[in-house]
């Protein structure tokens, strides 16, 4: 259980400082080519959910994003997943709602600054990157490992 906090500890605290050293150091018209053609930094204070769904329902989504957590936490402790990639893919999945609840709730927008020079694409955040991962290691899991009385049926 322990590697999983610290796994959870580490992306948020990872997400929260990538976030305050772009909000401290990049005003809205920067832009910091870290690869060129590939990817750049940008400062976007984004009041919505991906693709800006929802925009300007910050508390709406942050209400959301708690919620989620306290059921991941529910869920961990009730059902004790013990496959090691339904772990890990739970674990991102939190951390990454974590990180962007902690801005809806601490800031009233989400820290966005990672956007892709080679093709058109929201920008987004490591946070949102934890739960794009987490989404597609719970897939692969469910596809692939699952073992559940449903299946069987």
């Amino acid at each position: 259980m322990l590697v999983w906090i610290i796994i959870a500890a580490a992306v948020v605290g990872i997400d929260q400082l990538a976030k305050v050293l772009v909000a401290a150091n990049l005003s809205a018209t920067d832009c910091i080519h870290v690869i060129p053609g590939l990817f750049d930094f940008v400062y976007v204070k984004n009041t919505g959910a991906a693709f800006s769904i929802l925009s300007d329902n910050t508390a709406l989504l942050g209400v959301i994003s708690v919620f989620f957590c306290i059921g991941v936490i529910v869920y961990w402790y009730m059902m004790k997943p013990k496959h090691k990639l339904l772990r890990l893919s739970v674990t991102l999945l939190f951390a990454g709602a974590l990180g962007n609840a902690i801005d809806r709730i601490f800031r009233g927008f989400v820290v966005d600054f990672i956007s892709t020079a080679f093709m058109t694409f929201p920008v987004f955040n490591i946070a949102d990157i934890a739960i794009t991962v987490g989404a597609a290691l719970l897939i692969i899991y469910l596809l692939f490992f699952d073992k559940s009385e449903d299946k069987s049926e």
